[in-house]
């Protein structure tokens, strides 16, 4: 591979114009001066002709008036989206001409027909405008507090599971933050992020992925583990063989509390999660029986897979085929990982970041590597490869390969400690 040094052309203007946006989203767009509406004004010929075109024109022109409506918010929220979604398409374009590998055709899900309460999602677009109005630097407890009650209702309309899911996070972030004028420093760009999404799906959620039945052979090429303290997102990296063989990711999510973390948090996932961590312990392949292969490259295992022969993923990584495109919603620089298979001396930045504590594939082992089975990413406005897979002279280091034995050695795992406890709480009411 001939790794790509710099972004293709387009991509900093369009990432240049979205901290535009999130510089006005955290000033206030009530206190906007003549500089940041002159800013503004460039999205309206960045998408003249398009789709947005008329709509970011009424928006920005809106806003110049200081007239805040939440069409006007909602319109700028999808200009941000679709200018992530454009240098999403230019780096993952350049990422597969350098590797040579062709990218499937795009699937766009059809949307789900409307759900939820019309007056509920109504009352969240107002909040959001709100945030955007006064500025996200100037919030107070006070601001996001009283949104709790939308929120209580959002969250038990199972219509309205994601956006809940997602303004959940946000309203706890933005009061652990508050009041956000104390700040050093505010995360504009992550921000920027939740805002757009969540006012986005006010107007559309997204669709669901179609599958098809499948079972065949699973190599694991390494798993990438994120998690903080009420949320565990694990993705084994995989190439699966149905007769066709092709990457696939194989997603593990769910919420928790603080007190399982590391080994423990496997225990959410039931009897699937056995299998997955014994193969990549012995380094094995995967028997899957009864899955569901989603357009969108994702693997739904419906049943515990078994443990197979032996694996050997850099002679599976010489098959590595490109994931399908994500929805247009979803299309954003921070979620590219494109599986690579990498010789020592490749050039490329490591995203340790992106490793977990305590993580298999230490500084000296990713060093001493003749090859790596990673993710390209493109973070921090440059290419990087996060880990999943080292060749050492004698044998390879997978990641996630020690989880099986840690989980092992739990004496009093945490989830079986709160069963017990509320359990006898359940009893005692």
């Amino acid at each position: 591979m001939s790794a790509p040094t710099t972004p293709p052309p387009g991509v900093d203007e369009a990432l240049g114009l979205v901290e535009q946006l999130d510089e006005a989203l955290i000033h206030g767009f009530a206190r906007l001066g003549d500089e940041h509406r002159d800013r503004l004004g460039a999205l309206v010929g960045v998408f003249e002709g398009s789709p947005l075109g008329a709509a970011v024109a009424e928006a920005v022109a809106a806003v110049g008036r200081s007239e805040f409506v939440a069409r006007s918010f909602l319109a700028l929220a999808s200009a941000r989206v679709a200018l992530l979604g454009a240098a999403y398409d230019a780096l993952v374009a350049q990422a597969r001409e350098a590797l040579g590998r062709p990218s499937p055709p795009s699937e766009e899900p059809p949307p789900p027909p409307p759900g939820g309460s019309a007056a509920l999602l109504a009352s969240v677009q107002q909040w959001l405008s709100e945030l955007a109005i006064a500025g996200l630097k100037h919030l107070e407890e006070t601001s996001v507090a009283p949104f709790a009650a939308t929120l209580e209702n959002l969250q038990a309309d199972p219509d309205l599971t994601g956006l809940a899911a997602l303004l959940t996070g946000f309203s706890n972030e933005l009061i652990r933050y508050a009041p956000t004028s104390k700040q050093p420093a505010l995360p504009a760009f992550r921000w920027g992020d939740l805002w757009s999404a969540a006012m986005i799906r006010t107007h559309q959620a997204p669709g669901s992925s179609t599958f098809r039945e499948a079972a065949g052979v699973l190599t694991p090429l390494g798993l990438d583990v994120q998690a903080h303290e009420n949320f565990l997102c694990a993705v084994l990296y995989g190439l699966f063989d149905d007769g066709e063989p092709r990457t696939v990711r194989v997603p593990f999510s769910g919420y928790k509390v603080d007190a399982l973390a590391g080994a423990e948090a496997w225990d959410l996932f039931g009897p699937v999660a056995g299998p997955i961590l014994q193969a990549l312990d012995g380094r094995k392949t995967l028997k899957i029986a009864d899955a569901e292969l989603r357009a969108d490259g994702d693997l739904i295992l419906r049943s515990p897979p078994g443990v197979a022969g032996g694996a050997d993923p850099f002679a599976a990584a010489d098959r590595l085929t490109a994931l399908p495109p994500p929805p247009a919603l979803f299309r954003h620089p921070v979620h590219i990982a494109e599986p690579v298979r990498l010789a020592a001396g490749h050039g490329l930045p490591i995203a340790w970041e992106r490793l977990p504590d305590g993580s298999e594939l230490t500084a000296e082992i990713v060093a001493d590597a003749a090859e790596l089975i990673g993710l390209l990413r493109f973070d921090r406005g440059g290419w990087r490869v996060q880990p999943l897979c080292a060749g050492t002279r004698k044998k390879y280091v997978i990641s996630g390969e020690d989880l099986a034995d840690r989980r092992k050695k739990l004496k009093n795992p945490a989830l079986d400690v709160l069963k017990e406890r509320s359990g006898r709480l359940l009893r005692k009411s």
